[in-house]
């Protein structure tokens, strides 16, 4: 991905705290820019859900909804 100039990585799918936490974790350690969908992720309970996007924020990447990641990728 770098090698076409891809950046940045916008993350959404299923199972909040596995492969998506584990996908963005990775992108982070390899340079990319990561935004981590609030509402475009999910998992088995909200507990998990919520505790995934704490670790998420407070190290990992920029975690936003929908719609704010839509904003920026309107404005760029």
């Amino acid at each position: 991905m770098q090698e076409r100039g891809i950046d940045t990585l916008i993350i959404s799918g299923t199972l909040s705290q596995v492969c998506c936490e584990a996908t963005a974790r990775d992108a982070m350690m390899m340079n990319y820019k990561v935004f981590f969908v609030t509402d475009a992720n999910a998992t088995l309970t909200d507990a998990e859900h919520s505790g995934t996007l704490t670790a998420m924020a407070q190290a990992f990447c920029d975690v936003r909804d929908t719609q704010s990641v839509r904003s920026l990728i309107a404005a760029a």
